[in-house]
């Protein structure tokens, strides 16, 4: 399988660089890779002009048009069979990083994976992602989030969970197409991963966490989206009735 890293850019051109770079030193050398950046508008840097070619294909949006949309230009210039999906501001590291790209490509020989989520940490080690879950109000929440050993049972067991982070976001080009990517409803981002999750499953597909593709995550680097709260109504409005508690208990308070 060729494996598309795709890397939706706004600002933060260090962040940008040190992705790059640290996944490219931890690659396993077994997996055809194609690097993208998608610069969306970025104001502080043209990254047509900053990026080496030898690094990574660069393409710049003649607006800013949001994550969700910035992603689904991105994946229209891939040609790998697997998309994944990183946030700028990711990084592997030697002592968890190494061989990140077989690990993640291995998952889809599970016929009926659709999306598989890597292991994300903070910079301090602690867990920020492990895969996702809904609580009993059909709510998303984060596994483990905070727990500060990595290497625990439920942090460091690839199993099928209901949706992961759009940070570090692998899917079957196949399911891509058919769903024609995020929902750009979501405009500037967040929930265009759960949402997308959701669909994927409703079309018969799994989702996939592969604590084996461990990255470093040090979140925010474009500031965030004022429309968290409205986003999570929309995501409510549409997908509510079709979801699935996996826990009895109310983990979040986003309704």
């Amino acid at each position: 399988m060729k494996l598309s890293v795709i890397i939706p850019n706004y600002n933060d051109l260090q962040g940008v660089l040190t992705a790059l770079n640290s996944l490219l030193a931890l690659a396993s050398g077994t997996i055809d890779i194609e690097w993208l950046v998608q610069d969306d508008a970025s104001p502080d840097y043209n990254a047509l002009g900053v990026i080496p070619p030898a690094l990574a294909s660069v393409a710049r949006n003649n607006e800013n048009v949001g994550f969700a949309m910035n992603c689904n230009f991105g994946a229209s210039r891939a040609t790998g069979d697997v998309l994944f999906f990183l946030n700028q501001d990711c990084f592997g590291v030697p002592e968890w990083s190494r061989g990140w790209d077989k690990a993640l490509v291995a998952a889809f020989d599970d016929e009926a994976v659709g999306i598989v989520g890597a292991r994300l940490l903070f910079p301090d080690g602690k867990i920020q992602s492990v895969g996702g879950l809904f609580d009993a109000k059909r709510q998303p929440f984060h596994r483990c989030l905070g727990w500060s050993n990595p290497l625990h049972p439920q942090a460091n067991t690839p199993e099928y969970v209901s949706w992961v982070t759009g940070a570090a976001m692998a899917v079957r080009r196949s399911v891509w197409e058919q769903l024609r990517g995020f929902d750009p409803v979501y405009g500037r981002g967040y929930w265009e991963d759960v949402d997308f999750a959701v669909r994927a499953q409703l079309i018969g597909h799994k989702v996939w966490y592969e604590p084996r593709c461990t990255l470093i995550h040090t979140v925010g680097s474009t500031g965030g989206n004022p429309d968290f709260m409205k986003n999570a109504q929309t995501f409510r409005e549409k997908w509510e009735s079709f979801i699935e508690p996996d826990v009895a208990a109310i983990m979040e308070r986003f309704w």
